[in-house]
């Protein structure tokens, strides 16, 4: 007996039109663009410790609110841009990265070698992913970090304001609350005095090295200098994705 219900079926199904799977930058364009913080998980057909490397992103996505998890198969050829940006072609995999839910790659490691705690602490603070995209696009950046009711907050930021355009734009100011729970880590990373009775500006140059700590307003010219400034070494270049702290250099006083 012919089993007309069964050849209707196929039918339907052969006419439907064939949909790819969106690439890993597609994937992650799509989550970045949603706020999501972004695991991706690096693999190529045979790898050792995927299911593994899997539970762990799963167990650190509970504990990050809105993270997603993406796969990408570098031997698949729709993830070639991806796996080109990142110089991911000899690396060893399972791989994690971790993007911040503005796309900035914020750090990553082999799957072997990491914990969950590792793989959470690796997420930045939304200031944090700020300053990393600066840096990333070869910027220097001016931090200030204040309080409500700071009488000098605003002359700082106009100090800030006026040695950017000293630089014609190569940096970015960027402020963040003193008293952010999220970005007490950040801060205490940076050596900035949570109990500062004035606004503290850090300055990183655009290897992402600390080249300066000021206290209250800081003349143009010191806050250009610091900003110019380079050191013999960083370890928070651009385009490195890393989350180590930046490397301290001498520490100048302002006001």
């Amino acid at each position: 007996m012919i089993n007309f219900k069964k050849i209707a079926v196929l039918a339907f199904v052969t006419c439907l039109p064939l949909v790819a799977f969106a690439s890993t930058s597609d994937q992650l364009q799509t989550a970045t663009s949603d706020g999501h913080v972004a695991f991706v998980l690096v693999t190529e057909p045979g790898a050792i410790g995927i299911d593994q490397a899997k539970q762990m992103i799963q167990a650190a996505m509970a504990q990050v609110p809105g993270a997603v998890m993406i796969e990408s198969n570098r031997d698949d050829a729709a993830n070639s841009d991806f796996i080109k940006k990142y110089k991911l072609a000899a690396a060893p995999v399972p791989l994690v990265l971790v993007f911040a839910s503005n796309g900035i790659m914020a750090g990553g490691n082999i799957a072997s070698k990491l914990t969950t705690q590792q793989l959470v602490a690796m997420v930045p603070s939304p200031k944090k992913a700020e300053v990393l995209k600066a840096l990333q696009s070869g910027q220097a950046v001016y931090l200030t970090a204040s309080r409500s009711g700071m009488a000098t907050t605003s002359d700082v930021a106009k100090g800030c304001a006026a040695a950017c355009t000293q630089m014609q734009g190569k940096c970015a100011s960027i402020d963040v609350a003193m008293d952010d729970p999220a970005e007490s880590d950040f801060l205490k990373q940076l050596k900035v005095n949570l109990q500062a009775t004035e606004p503290v500006t850090v300055v990183l140059n655009a290897q992402g090295q600390l080249t300066g700590t000021f206290n209250g307003p800081v003349d143009v010219t010191n806050l250009v200098q610091a900003a110019t400034k380079k050191v013999s070494s960083g370890c928070c270049p651009p385009n490195s994705g890393k989350t180590c702290a930046p490397t301290p250099a001498k520490k100048e006083g302002g006001k």
